[in-house]
C-alpha cells in the first residue's frame, strides 16, 4: 500500500477533470479525494503501487478534450481513504480559468441527431466537453448562478445528470434539456415574435431559401446570414453592410460541402473539424459566387460550431454566409434590442433565444502551412486563456502589471506571479464602442481576479492615448515593432540574442517616423535597429492608407519613374495636387512600412487606386502569385538601407502575375540574405508576414539553408499580439527589477 499527493497545474478547472479523476480512481480501485484550489486541483491517493503507478500513467495521457496539463508534483503522503471522494473547495475560484467558448462535441452531436435521445434537436445541447463557457459567465466561482444560465431551473432529469460525478454532465454549467433550457423565437426587427422553437427554425430556414438576410444569435452574438449560393442574396447583404469588397465567410454543414468549394488538404480538415471551429482561409474552387472572395483567390470557411447552426444546415443542405453582425468598426452585437436599432436596415429578421449573452466573441481566423494553424484573429475556442510563463526561469517573478496592447487589432494581457492572462480580440480601437467593450472587459477581469497592477505597458507612440487612464500607475513603453519581436519571443521561451524580421504597416519608431519594415537585433528588452526599408514620404497621414495611389506616387517620385501605369492610377489634376504637398511637405510624415510599399506596388500592377479593408492589396497580390514563375526582383541594401527601386520599375513594366510573383520572390530573398548576414536566431514578426505565399517561401528557404527561425504559436502575427510582447518587456523590469529607458 502507498499514499501520495499529487498537485496539478494547468487548464484543469471547468473541463470535466474532477470527474475523469474520479472515475479513474473508482476504476483502479483507489481511495482517496480530489479537489479544486486556487492554484489548480490536488488529488490524495492511497492504494496498490501499482496502480497508483497506472493512475499517473493515464493522469497524463487520456485527458478530458478540454484540459491542459502544465505541471505536476507529486509527493508521499500518510494519509488513508476508506473510499474516494470529490471535495468541494471555496478557494478554487481564485485563479481558475474563464474558459472560451468552445464548439459542439462529437457526443453532443451524436445525440443531437439521434430521434431516441431526449435532446435530439435540442439546439443548445452541450456538456462538460464542449459549449460556452465565456459569453454566459458573469463572475467566478463558476457556478451556475454566476452565469445567464442562472435563470433556467434545471429539470429533475437534468440535475440528475449535474450530480453525477460518473456522467459528462458533471457540473457543467450551461446543462439544460428542449424543458427546462433556453427557447428559440423568430422574430421581426420590430420585435414582433412570429414563430417559437422548432416553428420559429422552419421560418428562419424558409426565408433564407427565399433570400432573406436573417440576424442569427450564436454563442458569443449574431451573425448576419443568407444563402452562400443566391448571387441576389450575398450582393444584397454586401451592399446593406457598405462591405464592397472585403470578402465574407461561409459556414457549410460537413467538410464534404466545404471541399465542394475549396481544396482542403489533411491538416485543413483537421483545423476545421477541431474543437475550435474557427474559419479557415482556403484555396477557392471559385464556384461561389464572385463577391463572396472579390478576387482574393481564398476563401474563409468554417464547421457548424453550435448545435443550432447544425440543425439549420442539415436543413437548408447549402452553405451560408455567415459575417458578424456589428456596425463598422464595432464590436459584434449580442442582444435584439441592439440590433433592431442599429441594423435594421441590413437584416430582414432576426433567430433569436432568451440564453444572454455577457462577454461577446468573434469567430478565431487562420490559414494551414507546413501543418500549423497559423492565426489571424484569437477569440472564440481560443481567447480568454491563462498561460504558464515560458522562459525558462527558475522563479517566475512576482508582481502584477497590465499590457495594453495595440490600437487596431486589440487585445490586452495580465501577468499575475508566473501567470499570463490573455483577453480575447477586442477590435480597433476607434470607435466608443470597442474602447467601451475594452473597459468592461477589463474590469471584468480586474474584479473577478482582484488585479491590482503594479504598473502599465503600453505603445509608445504619443496618440497612444489608453495610458491616460492609468496616471496612478508608473506607465513603460516600448515600440510597436519591437513588441512584435518580443511577442515571438515571449511564446517561444527565448531569452538569447534574435534578429527580428519586424515587417508590418504602420508603427511609431524611435526617430519619430513611421516605421514597418524593420530589421531589429533583440535581446532582453533592448533593441538595435541595424537595417530598414528605406523611407518614402507618407502623404495625407492616414488618409494615404486607404488612397493607395498617394503611396504609388510618392514612391515613383522618390525614384523617378514614369509609366502609363503611374498615370492610368493618379488622375493629371491630382499629380498637381500631390506634387504641391510634396514639395512644401504638407500632412507629410516619412515611413519605412513594408506593408505601405506592398500597397504602393499593389496600385501598380492591379491598377488599384484605393482600397477599402486593411490588406485587400497585398491579399489580392498573393492570389497572383505562381510558384511555377521563377522570378525574383533584387532588394539592394547599402550600409543599413533596404532600396526597392528594382521591385517598382519591374512592377512597372511587368505582367501582372510575374510581378507579383517577383515582388514575393524577392522579399523571400532579402530575408535569407539578411538571415546570413547577421547569422541570429531569426524571429518572423509584423501582420506583413500574414501573406502565406511569402511566409511559405520564406520558411522553405531557411529550411534548405538551416536557417534557424521562429513564428507566433497561439497569437497571431499581427497587431493582436502587440500585447504579448508588452508582457516580455514587463517581466524583464520584475526580472531584473530595474527600470529599462526605452
Amino acid at each position: 500500500m502507498r499514499s501520495i499527493k499529487i498537485e496539478v497545474f494547468g487548464l484543469v478547472q471547468g473541463v470535466g477533470f474532477r470527474p475523469f479523476v474520479y472515475s479513474l480512481a473508482k476504476n483502479l480501485k483507489l481511495n482517496g479525494t480530489v479537489l479544486n484550489d486556487s492554484s489548480g486541483v490536488k488529488i490524495e491517493l492511497c492504494g496498490d503501487e501499482k496502480n497508483i503507478d497506472e493512475f499517473i500513467y493515464k493522469l497524463k495521457i487520456d485527458l478530458p478534450p478540454l484540459a491542459r496539463i502544465d505541471n505536476i508534483i507529486i509527493s508521499n503522503s500518510d494519509k488513508k481513504y476508506d473510499d474516494f471522494n470529490i471535495i468541494s473547495s471555496q478557494e478554487s475560484y481564485k485563479f481558475a480559468p474563464i474558459l472560451p467558448d468552445f464548439a459542439i462535441c462529437d457526443e453532443c452531436k451524436f445525440e443531437l441527431k439521434d430521434p431516441t435521445n431526449r435532446r435530439y434537436n435540442h439546439p443548445f445541447i452541450n456538456c462538460t466537453n464542449c459549449g460556452p463557457r465565456f459569453s454566459l459567465i458573469k463572475s467566478l466561482p463558476y457556478d451556475r448562478i454566476n452565469t445567464t444560465m442562472g435563470k433556467f431551473n434545471m429539470c429533475k432529469q437534468c440535475q440528475d445528470e449535474y450530480k453525477d460525478p460518473t456522467n459528462r454532465r458533471y457540473h457543467a454549467q450551461p446543462v439544460a434539456c428542449k424543458n427546462c433550457g433556453p427557447k428559440l423565437s423568430y422574430k421581426s426587427l420590430d420585435g414582433k415574435i412570429l414563430a417559437n422553437n422548432k416553428e420559429a427554425l422552419k421560418r428562419c430556414i424558409d426565408d433564407l431559401k427565399d433570400g432573406k438576410i436573417i440576424a442569427i444569435k450564436g454563442v458569443g452574438g449574431f451573425h448576419l446570414v443568407c444563402d452562400a449560393l443566391n448571387n441576389k442574396a450575398v450582393s444584397s447583404l454586401k451592399e446593406r453592410k457598405r462591405r464592397p469588397h472585403k470578402p465574407l465567410a461561409i459556414m457549410c454543414k460537413d467538410l464534404d460541402m466545404a471541399c465542394d468549394y475549396a481544396y482542403i488538404n489533411e491538416s485543413e480538415a483537421k483545423i476545421l473539424n477541431s474543437n475550435l471551429k474557427p474559419i479557415v482561409l482556403l484555396k477557392s474552387k471559385n464556384n461561389l459566387p464572385k463577391s463572396i472572395s472579390s478576387g482574393v483567390g481564398s476563401v474563409g470557411i468554417f464547421l457548424p460550431p453550435t448545435p443550432l447552426h447544425i440543425m439549420l444546415l442539415d436543413r437548408l443542405n447549402s452553405p451560408i454566409i455567415a459575417t458578424s453582425a456589428n456596425p463598422s468598426k464595432e464590436p459584434i452585437l449580442t442582444n435584439f434590442d441592439e440590433l433592431a436599432s442599429r441594423l435594421s436596415s441590413v437584416c430582414d429578421y432576426a433567430l433569436d433565444n432568451d440564453r444572454d449573452i455577457v462577454n461577446p466573441s468573434d469567430d478565431s481566423i487562420c490559414f494551414e502551412l507546413f501543418s500549423k494553424p497559423i492565426y489571424l484573429r484569437t477569440s472564440r475556442g481560443l481567447k480568454p486563456n491563462i498561460i504558464p510563463l515560458n522562459l525558462g526561469l527558475k522563479d517566475a517573478p512576482k508582481g502584477c502589471f497590465l499590457a495594453l496592447g495595440s490600437l487596431m487589432k486589440n487585445q490586452f494581457a495580465i501577468y499575475k506571479d508566473g501567470l499570463i492572462f490573455s483577453s480575447p480580440y477586442i477590435g480597433d480601437m476607434g470607435s466608443l464602442a470597442v474602447i467601451k467593450r475594452f473597459d468592461e472587459l477589463l474590469e471584468s477581469f480586474k474584479s473577478i481576479y482582484g488585479f491590482e497592477f503594479d504598473f502599465i505597458v503600453g505603445d509608445a507612440h504619443p496618440h497612444f492615448g489608453f495610458v491616460n487612464n492609468f496616471k496612478d500607475k508608473e506607465i513603460y513603453k516600448v515600440y510597436h515593432h519591437h513588441a512584435h519581436a518580443l511577442s515571438v519571443m515571449l511564446e517561444n521561451g527565448l531569452d538569447c540574442e534574435v534578429l527580428a524580421l519586424s515587417f508590418d504597416g504602420t508603427g511609431y519608431g524611435q526617430d519619430a517616423t513611421i516605421w514597418g519594415g524593420e530589421v531589429l537585433r533583440c535581446k532582453d528588452s533592448e533593441f538595435k535597429r541595424v537595417m530598414h526599408f528605406d523611407n518614402f514620404e507618407l502623404i495625407g497621414a492616414d488618409k494615404g492608407i486607404k488612397n493607395i495611389y498617394y503611396l504609388a506616387y510618392a514612391i515613383a517620385k522618390k525614384y523617378n519613374l514614369n509609366s502609363p501605369k503611374i498615370d492610368a492610377i493618379v488622375p493629371q489634376i491630382q499629380r498637381s495636387n500631390l506634387d504641391k504637398i510634396l514639395k512644401n511637405r504638407l500632412n507629410i510624415v516619412d515611413t519605412s512600412s513594408l506593408g505601405r510599399i506592398f500597397d504602393a506596388l499593389a496600385a501598380i500592377v492591379l491598377n488599384l487606386p484605393v482600397i477599402t479593408y486593411d490588406a485587400q492589396a497585398p491579399m489580392m497580390l498573393e492570389a497572383l502569385y505562381d510558384e511555377n514563375i521563377n522570378a525574383a526582383y533584387e532588394f539592394e541594401i547599402d550600409k543599413d538601407v533596404i532600396n526597392y527601386k528594382n521591385a517598382f520599375i519591374g512592377a512597372l513594366n511587368d505582367p501582372m502575375e510575374v510581378a507579383a510573383t517577383a515582388f514575393i520572390n524577392g522579399i523571400s530573398n532579402l530575408a535569407l540574405k539578411i538571415a546570413k548576414i547577421h547569422n541570429l536566431p531569426v524571429v518572423l514578426c509584423g501582420g506583413v508576414w500574414q501573406n502565406r505565399a511569402l511566409l511559405k517561401r520564406t520558411i522553405s528557404e531557411f529550411r534548405r539553408h538551416d536557417i534557424k527561425y521562429y513564428l507566433p504559436i497561439n497569437e497571431p502575427m499581427n497587431d493582436s499580439g502587440i500585447a504579448m510582447g508588452q508582457i516580455y518587456f514587463g517581466l524583464n523590469l520584475l526580472r531584473y527589477n530595474t527600470k529599462l529607458n526605452i
